[in-house]
């Protein structure tokens, strides 16, 4: 039998005093069977009915049933939270999985074990086995988030949902401050008149960049130039944006993207419309990773330690499972801009950071 566990609770969703956890008799008692019949369904020491189980299963994610939160080894639930994720990686995108596999390898490295899902819905049987749960990019409102945090289940996030600001378990990048920071960049690369093509997933990721662009033309006076597109339209989406933006009367000189293959479509379309990538006009993309840089003409973009990234999500869920409050002061991750050929003039002035032209 699973003993109960305390875990603190702050803000609007968390109280600050410790609860006991449900416990295995609960669970059965809500699911109407009897204490031994609710072992046998997560120890699989004798047969339980499909039936059974699935109620037992979900007695215990309703009640938010977990495990001793003083055992020696845990189990965790890793959710990949972005709908463009798995698409999104046959199209050549890895950053997720680059994020991902750090934080499972991480997880492992600290002794828990790990199964990972991108929806409540492809848990099953595993409800009531897991004792956390980890979150990557989780969206606005996220009804995963809310429901875990509903429940009490112990869970961090990186990122935190942009629509839910009491959820405090969470770590991540200022990306406001990373945009800025590029859109610097690119200014002082002699761009005048910027656009932004954005995916449309409404999290932290993707709202924090249109903000800060939004924000930062309004400061300047100018006309936001902005295609949002669904991030499943990958590169033939950023090409098709770009073409868009290259056709107005007064079309932007540079372009700034969320993604990497939106920066290759984009640079296929100045391509072909007889232009040149860094000559006629700038391209840059937020994140960095292998189709930025091995593209034909590589990309400038800003760098994740994806290492760092999963070391403190790792040490966020261990402080959450001891029982601690959450961090007083919350540690933002840093986004590192490398330049590549794709913003590279002669005569510009240098980088304070790390510069990576390409080839």
């Amino acid at each position: 039998m699973r003993s109960s566990i305390g875990i603190v609770r702050r803000g609007r969703h968390e109280e600050s005093h410790v609860e006991s956890r449900p416990r295995l008799q609960d669970v059965a008692v809500r699911a109407g069977v009897s204490l031994t019949t609710a072992s046998h369904a997560f120890s699989g020491r004798r047969p339980v009915s499909a039936r059974t189980k699935a109620a037992v299963f979900k007695a215990a994610f309703d009640l938010g049933f977990v495990a001793d939160a003083r055992a020696e080894h845990h189990s965790v639930g890793l959710l990949l939270r972005p709908p463009e994720a798995v698409p999104g990686f046959a199209s050549g995108t890895a950053s997720f999985a680059a994020l991902s596999g750090a934080v499972m390898v991480a997880l492992l490295g600290a002794g828990f074990s790990v199964s990972s899902f991108l929806t409540l819905d492809d848990i099953g049987d595993q409800v009531g086995r897991l004792d956390a749960f980890v979150l990557l990019h989780p969206n606005r409102q996220d009804e995963v988030l809310r429901a875990l945090v509903r429940r009490g289940i112990p869970t961090v996030s990186y990122d935190p949902d942009p629509g839910e600001g009491a959820f405090p378990w969470w770590v991540g990048p200022d990306y406001a401050a990373s945009t800025q920071s590029m859109l610097r960049h690119l200014s002082d690369r002699g761009a005048r008149r910027p656009a932004l093509i954005v995916g449309s997933t409404p999290n932290m990721y993707m709202t924090s960049i249109a903000g800060l662009y939004l924000q930062e033309m309004r400061r300047q006076g100018l006309a936001p130039l902005i295609r949002e597109l669904d991030p499943e339209s990958a590169r033939a989406g950023g090409r098709a944006a770009a073409e868009s933006l290259l056709k107005l009367r007064e079309p932007p000189d540079a372009i700034l993207t969320s993604s990497g293959v939106f920066a290759v479509g984009a640079i296929e379309a100045v391509q072909t419309a007889g232009g040149q990538v860094p000559t006629d006009l700038l391209v840059a993309c937020m994140m960095d990773g292998s189709v930025a840089e091995l593209s034909r003409v590589p990309v400038t973009a800003m760098r994740l330690d994806v290492h760092a990234s999963a070391d403190h999500v790792t040490a966020l869920l261990k402080r959450r499972l001891r029982g601690e409050p959450p961090p007083p002061l919350r540690h933002r991750l840093e986004l590192e801009l490398v330049e590549r050929a794709s913003t590279f003039r002669e005569g510009a002035p240098g980088l304070s950071g790390r510069r990576s032209r390409g080839a």
